[in-house]
């Protein structure tokens, strides 16, 4: 399970370090703050697989109980990444709610964007298919977190779209719902990992 681990780990950085690229490159072109957040987000998620290879590593070396366990504290460590990162969006969304920002959009961004959709649903679909051959609670993390990336590039497609027809701040609300959600979700991970390395 170990290299298994380690080569989807490596993928796993590899494809979020690549959307971080395109997201960074269309936020700052149009502007948008929502893609600029959801691009922090791909850059915490390649940390997050950086973390998840430490785990994996260490999985080879060690015996199956510490291996669970240290599977278990790569989950942690990957949730507290994921809690910071939302209250990083949505601290953003409220400075760009009292500061707004001109959007400019091209049909070119939004092509883009939808791709990292895409791609980011079918590295969720490549997680399960992993996890099912070797469960893991890095998996189940990152199957998890994959999933809600795909949900939230699309509301941000969604915004950078909405955002040139309407004369509202939708992309400073959208980035406070991520970065709501996001923490939510990396809390509950959290939790959890938290009470099997208490009990284990």
């Amino acid at each position: 399970m170990g290299k298994t681990g380690i080569k989807t780990a490596i993928f796993g950085f590899a494809m979020n370090f690549a959307l971080f690229l395109i997201k960074l490159y269309v936020s700052i072109s149009s502007g948008s703050l929502a893609i600029y957040c959801d691009g922090i987000n791909n850059l915490g998620d390649s940390l997050s697989c950086i973390i998840a290879l430490a785990g994996f590593i260490l999985a080879v070396k060690l015996n199956e109980m510490k291996s669970n366990r240290a599977q278990a504290l790569a989950s942690f460590v990957i949730g507290l990444i994921l809690a910071v990162t939302g209250a990083y969006f949505a601290y953003n969304g409220l400075e760009r709610l009292m500061y707004p920002v001109q959007i400019s959009y091209l049909k070119s961004y939004a092509v883009l964007i939808a791709v990292t959709a895409l791609v980011k649903l079918i590295m969720g679909i490549v997680y399960i298919y992993v996890n099912k051959k070797h469960p893991s609670p890095v998996y189940k993390t990152l199957i998890m977190d994959s999933f809600l990336d795909t949900a939230i590039t699309i509301s941000t497609l969604l915004s950078l779209t909405l955002s040139v027809k309407i004369n509202f701040a939708i992309d400073s609300i959208l980035s406070i719902v991520i970065g709501i959600i996001v923490a939510v979700s990396a809390v509950k991970t959290i939790v959890s990992q938290s009470k099997y390395l208490i009990n284990n």
